[in-house]
């Protein structure tokens, strides 16, 4: 999906966005004049200051002094980057964003994007329909703390035990068979008949930052009941849970301090909504991955990691923290009691105690070493030995003086190990490892060989290109690459081409299981910046130059090599392959 979007393509998305309907969308507005003014919605004021001008397309608080078009007022109302916020504008008035630089194909995937929104719109409205008149449903719900208000604020509906109520309600609605079966939420059996995928359900609808409906999940109501706990709509094309964050979309309006809590499941998110705390987020039945990482970026500075209390929990906790210490983020992480979610926990302890929890949070040295302790003895001199040893490999990834001091005295405070003791280790450990790996540590070529800045910025254009266009993967010439992890990314993203020619993206991932390597692969397959068919054969070109040079490099080694063992026949042959090299570069300039 292209990021770039001509002048002329985002002025037309903001003049079909009159500023003032859309902020009043936010807020009230007075008319004054030719203006008109509100209170500001980006900070805490008595006297409105925050004015609309409908002649100049603009506004401006004379309080804090924010200010900007339409796009701007979307990007701060509602935490999405410019694209998002240009692609939310668009669809707000039924515009067509170009994709595909083709006026009939942007149409026509536009069409099936568009009736897929609708479709997943009116199924929610039908699943919140059947809620209302099924007294079972709304009784779990109301058992389990959560409020009329609340269930109308998420949508929340039911999904009845009927094996094709669902079908036959979209088809009364419009829709084509081919369209029902691309929303997932209806499937086709061996011999042919169309069944909904959910049954006998409390349903929860999955709602993007932009506010539209993409995907369902489906949670069972008694403990004997067939079938997994959870069910989630499958990917679709509106639909992928390695990128979508449940409650995202009302969680961004209530960061006020930069902090999000990250929880494991749709009731957790809901029970803490219901007890005041609105500022989370859960993973969509699936492990956390480095794109929840990268979106989280966009609307926190700080997460805190609020998984369940037993070993599967404690599990899913060290697996986001490896991903989130990647990022720009704080991470924090709380430990719940063994047999408490938060949903549990805050039922029993309320807000206050829930806060109190999070409050506390341990940073993830501090998590790290907590499970060290679990893990050794401390009133034994091999437990304390041990847990000092494994500790400082622990504090060895610190990079600040400050962090390491601090850390060294809690580990000498566990062990009796003097902390000066432990301080100089940490920092012993660090310059050992920095001298063992070295910058070169995946390059094929020696240590002592420089690659252009130049170069490494045409190998991951390269890459970022055929991340992209994979069809260009197969015709890549791999000796190019300098660095082993390419060169093992684009083996395996040859092997992860879909039907469509788009590659599996959480197939690739899972391939990689190094969380720096994994985080490399999400900003390539994020980065909105476009890479067009020439600058990928251009950057071809500055990579075919460097690695001719080198060759030249070798074969001049090799000769002099060759020259001082008294191997004649060697040298001339030798000579020969490099005056046909300089003859080929020499060619290839000319052209």
């Amino acid at each position: 999906m292209t990021a770039y979007y001509s002048e002329e393509v985002i002025q037309s998305v903001v003049e079909a966005n009159d500023i003032v309907d859309v902020v009043s969308g936010y807020m009230t507005l007075k008319r004054t004049g030719n203006s008109y003014k509100g209170k500001c919605p980006f900070h805490n004021e008595k006297t409105a200051s925050f004015t609309v001008s409908s002649e100049k397309q603009l506004y401006h608080c004379f309080g804090c002094g924010v200010g900007g078009n339409v796009i701007t007022f979307i990007m701060e109302i509602e935490k999405l980057p410019f694209v998002d916020a240009l692609k939310f504008l668009a669809a707000r008035v039924n515009l067509v964003l170009p994709e595909k630089h083709n006026e009939q194909e942007d149409q026509q995937a536009y069409e099936k994007k568009k009736r897929l929104y609708d479709l997943h719109r009116d199924a929610a409205n039908y699943y919140y329909r059947c809620l209302k008149t099924n007294q079972s449903g709304i009784e779990y719900l109301l058992k389990r703390g959560i409020s009329q208000e609340t269930i109308k604020t998420f949508g929340l509906g039911y999904a009845t035990a009927d094996w094709d109520r669902l079908f036959g309600f979209l088809k009364t609605k419009g829709y084509s068979i081919e369209e029902i079966i691309a929303s997932g939420l209806v499937l086709v059996s061996e011999n042919n008949h169309h069944y909904d995928r959910f049954r006998n359900r409390i349903m929860f609808p999955i709602v993007n930052p932009r506010g539209q409906i993409v995907g369902f999940g489906g949670r069972i109501m008694a403990g004997d009941a067939k079938g997994p706990k959870y069910l989630n709509s499958p990917e679709t094309l509106i639909f992928s849970k390695s990128y979508e964050l449940y409650n995202l979309n009302h969680c961004k309006k209530f960061i006020d301090e930069g902090r999000i809590l990250i929880v494991e499941g749709y009731m957790d998110v809901i029970s803490l909504y219901e007890k005041g705390i609105k500022n989370t987020v859960a993973a969509l039945g699936t492990a956390f991955t480095a794109f929840h990482g990268k979106i989280l970026e966009r609307y926190a500075n700080e997460v805190v990691l609020t998984f369940d209390g037993d070993s599967a929990g404690a599990a899913a906790t060290e697996k986001a923290m490896n991903i989130l210490k990647n990022t720009n983020l704080n991470v924090k992480i709380v430990i719940l009691p063994e047999k408490d979610d938060p949903d549990s926990y805050v039922q029993k302890y309320g807000f206050d105690g829930f806060n109190d929890l999070v409050s506390n949070a341990l940073t993830i040295i501090e998590y790290q070493l907590r499970l060290l302790k679990k893990k050794n003895d401390l009133t034994q001199t091999d437990g304390r030995l041990n847990y000092g040893n494994e500790a400082i490999k622990v504090l060895k990834g610190l990079s600040g003086s400050v962090e390491i001091d601090y850390y060294s005295k809690m580990v000498a405070k566990e062990t009796g190990i003097n902390q000066e003791v432990i301080r100089r280790e940490v920092i012993r450990s660090k310059t050992n490892a920095n001298q063992s790996t070295g910058i070169n540590l995946n390059r094929k070529e020696p240590a002592d060989t420089k690659i252009p800045k130049a170069y490494e910025k045409a190998q991951q254009l390269a890459i970022q290109y055929c991340l992209k266009a994979p069809d260009s993967i197969a015709a890549f010439p791999g000796e190019y690459l300098t660095d082993d992890f390419y060169q093992r990314l684009l083996t395996s993203a040859s092997e992860r081409i879909q039907e469509d020619g788009k590659i599996e993206i959480n197939r690739l991932l899972s391939h990689f299981h190094d969380p720096g390597e994994t985080q490399i692969i999400v900003e390539l397959m994020m980065n909105e910046k476009e890479v067009s068919r020439i600058d990928y054969q251009d950057a071809l070109e500055i990579m075919k130059r460097f690695y001719n040079k080198a060759q030249l490099g070798q074969l001049s080694e090799q000769i002099k090599r060759e020259t001082t063992n008294g191997n004649d026949d060697e040298v001339a042959k030798l000579t020969n392959q490099l005056i046909e090299m300089k003859k080929m570069m020499k060619d290839n300039g000319r052209h």
